[in-house]
């Protein structure tokens, strides 16, 4: 007696064609969407409803267009959320230990530190109070704001469009072009504050972001190897935090960062300031990861309590 066994084949459903096009959509293409949906997100809140008067600030335009990033990774593409968006959980703490000792020094450096120089050293008779833009009230407020505006920016420029651009480019080519991109995304303050040398301001928002996107471009990519954004995120919180919200002097009376200052001498020491804080920054940045900064100074700390345990 012959018994005939029949293998039964089961098919799996197919995926829907849009499922399978967004999951292997290119990385430039995917940051270009993405990209186009925050400027345009931006374009309306800063020149069609001008949030940028109200106390909201252009809040929409910076949660929303990051929820839109956060949940089409965690839906079509989780395993990238932290190789792409660098959101990754890996050494969560010594990440933003660093990050927020390098956004103080920075904050200190540049926006108070020009200022003080210049009162102590060059003019003792220029005051320096310092003055909240916003009512306390509201600095809780902006400081989510910020936090949540950093989330978004590094997460889209440093994460997605790098990464998309390192997949034809070098990666310094990559960091330069991110960090252009990022430099005219932030164009429109100085048009929108209107007043005498609008070109001069644009002109100099451009540049200073530029710089500031070529910094963060080597934060991720080379000091953490493009492990983590939490560094940058940080960074990027407080500088933002403490250059809208807080001025030393007279001068700076509205929101934002310092560009064009009536005084030509606290200008020209702000600009020193500003190179010599990024400067050896970006240098050590490049030269150095994250691992061995960390591993450095967990061998201090041991060598430290060892001394405290042998004069005990």
């Amino acid at each position: 007696m012959t018994t005939t066994q029949v293998q039964e084949t089961t098919t799996k459903p197919e995926l829907p064609a849009t499922t399978i096009t967004w999951k292997s959509i290119g990385l430039i293409k995917l940051g270009g969407i993405m990209l186009t949906i925050a400027v345009v997100w931006r374009i309306v809140d800063q020149f069609v409803l001008g949030l940028g008067a109200t106390w909201m600030n252009i809040f929409p335009s910076k949660l929303f267009p990051f929820l839109i990033i956060l949940g089409f990774f965690w839906r079509f593409r989780p395993n990238e959320i932290d190789s792409v968006l660098g959101l990754s959980k890996d050494r969560m703490r010594s990440h933003l230990v660093l990050g927020i000792l390098v956004g103080i020094t920075i904050a200190l450096g540049i926006d108070f530190g020009g200022t003080i120089i210049y009162a102590l050293l060059i003019d003792p008779s220029y005051p320096l109070q310092l003055h909240i833009i916003l009512n306390w009230e509201l600095l809780g407020y902006m400081f989510v704001f910020f936090l949540t505006n950093a989330f978004l920016e590094e997460t889209l420029f440093r994460g997605l469009l790098i990464n998309g651009f390192k997949t034809r480019y070098s990666p310094n080519k990559s960091i330069m072009l991110s960090a252009i991109i990022f430099g005219v995304w932030h164009a429109g303050w100085p048009i929108i504050n209107g007043g005498e040398g609008v070109l001069i301001q644009v002109a100099s928002m451009v540049f200073f972001t530029t710089i500031l996107g070529i910094f963060f471009g080597i934060y991720y990519v080379k000091f953490t190897s493009g492990l983590s954004l939490l560094g940058p995120i940080a960074v990027h919180t407080i500088i933002n935090f403490v250059s809208e919200c807080f001025k030393i002097g007279p001068e700076p009376v509205i929101q934002g960062p310092d560009l064009v200052f009536s005084n030509s001498g606290l200008m020209s020491v702000t600009l020193l300031m500003f190179l010599l804080t990024f400067i050896p920054l970006s240098i050590f940045l490049s030269r150095f990861k994250h691992e061995q900064v960390v591993s450095k100074w967990l061998k201090v700390r041991r060598t430290e309590d060892e001394e405290t345990t042998l004069r005990i």
